[in-house]
């Protein structure tokens, strides 16, 4: 079991080690207004989802990972490291060991209006569960520490109101 703890850290070790990261913290600077401590915190929290994204691929869980609300910071420095495509093709290729497509949320897995209480009933039970199985697998493989700086304090720090309000 510690051989594959030790695996594991190593490789999220690699994935997080970058010579090239100051060209994407660079580029989310000039897209939001944060400085950049909080950039690089950013980009290893996204390199750390993308991370863990490739795992969940590799493992065949069952389930795909999804960006919610709490993690929308996540998603905009993704966006940002996209844009560098050579350099997130060279992430995924060297550090993952395969490429993690930006696939949107389906409009069908975000209904807004309900033709009945039970079918919104039954939709926010489906979304529980869904959200159950990512903390779970979070934690499993980041640890507590992830799981609360990714659902208690990015969701309080990086609000859809304040990430509107320091992008540029």
């Amino acid at each position: 079991m510690s051989q594959l703890v030790s695996n594991t850290n190593k490789e999220l070790l690699s994935a997080l080690d970058s010579d090239e990261d100051q060209i994407i913290v660079e580029g989310f600077m000039e897209r939001y207004s944060v400085d950049r401590e909080e950039a690089e915190e950013i980009l290893q929290e996204t390199k750390k989802w993308l991370w863990l994204a490739s795992e969940n691929i590799k493992e065949k869980k069952g389930f795909r990972l999804f960006i919610d609300n709490s993690l929308l910071i996540i998603d905009e420095m993704w966006h940002t490291f996209i844009l560098h495509t050579r350099l997130y093709q060279k992430f995924c290729h060297e550090k993952l060991n395969l490429f993690i497509h930006h696939e949107p949320t389906p409009a069908s897995e975000k209904i807004i209006g309900f033709d009945s209480e039970i079918e919104k009933q039954k939709f926010e039970e489906s979304q529980g569960e869904k959200l159950s199985q990512q903390l779970s697998y979070i934690y499993d493989k980041l640890g507590p520490e992830t799981v609360i700086k990714w659902y208690d304090e990015f969701p309080v720090k990086f609000s859809q109101k304040k990430i509107h309000s320091i992008k540029k």
